[in-house]
């Protein structure tokens, strides 16, 4: 039966537990506050769990590249990708331990290195951290690796040289770093840039296919350019590895800076300038986000993060969203994507406690399966595995299951048009 009296308030009742919840208004909304940030906790865990599992071949806690290189070990869902790697040539630094397992990452210690390393420059730094090379081409990946970092590189110079003064001649270029882009939209650059842009990297397009394809003998990011190169093979591996090093750098530092001009408003270095100095063109909180819009006059922004009114608690760089009144936890203001701006919140929340709560199920079940096994199910050390070693029927009778809760919950109605008829409560199924 649909209760009447809905609100924001009581958003994801679904009366289940009413035994347990405390008699005490004031402690009721803390439960529900750790229901909320329990259940978002544990859909990212859940995710975790399953990446993890998949890359490693490992139990929990995965903590420990120990199995041989016969069995489940590191990156054994991508087992295709590793054995089309497995088959490169053995030259330089040696991937693999001697003896079963892997040999630990210089960079990351406490993960094995990839064995699709090897051969390329930085295989000494054992850095795939993620294990990308083992289900991506290794040449495409350091391609991209590659070109992303000179940009980055040339950024990170472009946007210091300009906040120390330095500017193209021209009225229209004597603008800060945070009006940059505007300014050239404005200015009509953008789509000469874009063109130019799109010419070369047809080019390094081509460039890539025919590397790939074997058709030259072409190494990921080389142009040809030659242009202070050393002639020596030891001086030439010194400076790609220069050059990688530096470019992974520089894309953790333009990040850095674009964050730090964008909050602070002033130019580079950010925190040694007194607070008069600062970037007109510095989006105001709320106010539309200058890297991205029109030319916009902008509200001079205070010194601190606290200054800010209106600011979001849990993404402090975001302005608190709307919609949320009412609602368990508005008080964190987490809505960082402005769903509840264009979705009934009311929905939202439907959606958030009822994945949460699945989410912290799955969870608690993804470990606990492999030191429980119901009767009449096969004990599956690879939890991913599991769905295809139960039996079909306990297999049908959980889908019929799920399914006619689901349906049955709502009585039927189950979109958002009809699923509150009646005052119904989001999350409310009378059950308990």
């Amino acid at each position: 039966k649909c209760r009447e009296g809905l609100t924001l308030e009581n958003a994801g009742d679904y009366q289940l537990g009413l035994n347990f919840l405390p008699k005490e208004e004031a402690k009721a909304q803390e439960m529900r506050l750790k229901e909320l940030k329990n259940g978002r906790l544990a859909m990212l865990a859940f995710g975790g769990a399953i990446t993890q599992a998949a890359l490693t071949g490992n139990g929990f806690p995965w903590l420990y590249a120990e199995r041989s290189c016969c069995g489940a070990g590191f990156g054994s869902g991508l087992l295709p990708a590793r054995k089309q790697f497995a088959a490169r040539s053995s030259s330089g630094v040696a991937m693999r331990a001697e003896g079963s397992g892997y040999k630990m990452s210089k960079s990351v210690p406490f993960l094995p290195v990839s064995p699709a390393l090897e051969g390329y420059v930085g295989e000494e730094d054992g850095f795939d951290p993620m294990g990308f090379s083992l289900a991506i081409d290794i040449r495409w990946l350091r391609e991209a690796e590659l070109k992303h970092g000179r940009v980055a590189m040339l950024a990170t110079v472009g946007w210091i040289a300009t906040d120390l003064g330095m500017r193209v001649p021209g009225e229209a270029f004597q603008v800060s770093t945070i009006q940059a882009h505007d300014a050239m939209v404005k200015f009509g650059s953008m789509t000469q840039m874009l063109c130019w842009l799109g010419y070369a990297e047809l080019f390094g397009y081509l460039a890539i296919i025919k590397m790939m394809e074997g058709e030259t003998d072409r190494v990921p990011g080389d142009f040809g350019l030659r242009w202070l190169y050393p002639k020596d093979e030891q001086g030439q591996y010194e400076m790609q590895m220069k050059e990688l090093r530096n470019g992974r750098l520089a894309m953790l530092a333009f990040s850095g800076i674009a964050t730090a001009g964008v909050l602070t408003g002033k130019p580079w270095p950010f925190f040694a300038l007194g607070s008069e100095e600062r970037l007109d063109a510095a989006p105001a909180l709320g106010s539309g986000f200058a890297l991205c819009g029109g030319l916009q006059q902008q509200a001079v922004r205070g010194s601190s993060i606290a200054a800010f009114a209106g600011r979001s608690a849990s993404v402090p760089f975001l302005p608190k969203p709307k919609n949320l009144e009412g609602l368990v936890g508005e008080e964190q203001g987490f809505d960082p994507i402005g769903f509840a701006e264009d979705v009934d919140a009311k929905w939202l929340r439907e959606a958030e406690l009822k994945h949460g709560r699945v989410c912290m199920l799955a969870t608690v079940g993804f470990f606990a399966q492999q030191y429980i096994t119901f009767p009449g199910f096969e004990p599956t050390p690879d939890a991913l595995q599991a769905v295809y070693t139960a039996p079909p029927s306990a297999m049908a009778t959980l889908l019929f299951l799920a399914g006619y809760i689901e349906s049955s919950s709502y009585g039927g109605k189950i979109t958002m048009l009809d699923m509150f008829e009646g005052g119904r409560v989001p999350g409310d199924f009378n059950f308990g």
